[in-house]
């Protein structure tokens, strides 16, 4: 199945990757468990199942940033891809970690076409940065998959 993601999860990066994936709505906010197209997300072959496949390392809420950075600095790690799901409130801490120290190489977003309203912000609070457009792909359930790249962080 390593069709149209190969070319960026090989990378050629000298350093270990580290790649959030996350859902949200269209209006930023977290998607409810319950949501019909949350599920879709979750247990879809085109939705988070795909990048844990693709990924070494699964990081959780509370992993230790310090031992990430010095991780993903080793020149023994050059291939390794770090994967971060967002579907939380303890991993969006880890997002803002993530966010803090500059350590994330790439974020796969699915939006669902859905407006909460109010519920928990996906991207509230993140240091800012830069990314790039590195590809789209829309679902016949109307998800939009957006995958960026770091840019640059702004000053």
């Amino acid at each position: 199945m390593r069709d149209d993601h190969a070319s960026f999860l090989d990378g050629g990066n000298d350093m270990a990757k580290i790649q959030i994936i996350a859902a949200m709505t269209m209006d930023g906010f977290l998607p409810k468990a319950d949501e019909n197209l949350m599920q879709w997300v979750m247990n879809d072959a085109k939705g988070f199942p795909y990048w844990h496949e693709q990924s070494i390392y699964r990081l959780m809420p509370h992993y230790p940033l310090l031992d990430l950075l010095a991780e993903k600095l080793s020149d023994n790690n050059q291939s390794d891809t770090y994967i971060a799901e967002i579907s939380d409130k303890d991993s969006i801490e880890l997002l803002r970690g993530l966010s803090r120290y500059n350590l994330i190489d790439e974020m796969v977003v699915y939006i669902l076409p859905v407006i909460a309203g109010k519920g928990t912000p996906v991207f509230d609070d993140l240091t800012p940065s830069r990314w790039s457009v590195h590809k789209t792909t829309s679902f016949s359930n109307g998800i939009t998959r957006i995958i960026y790249r770091n840019s640059c962080i702004l000053q």
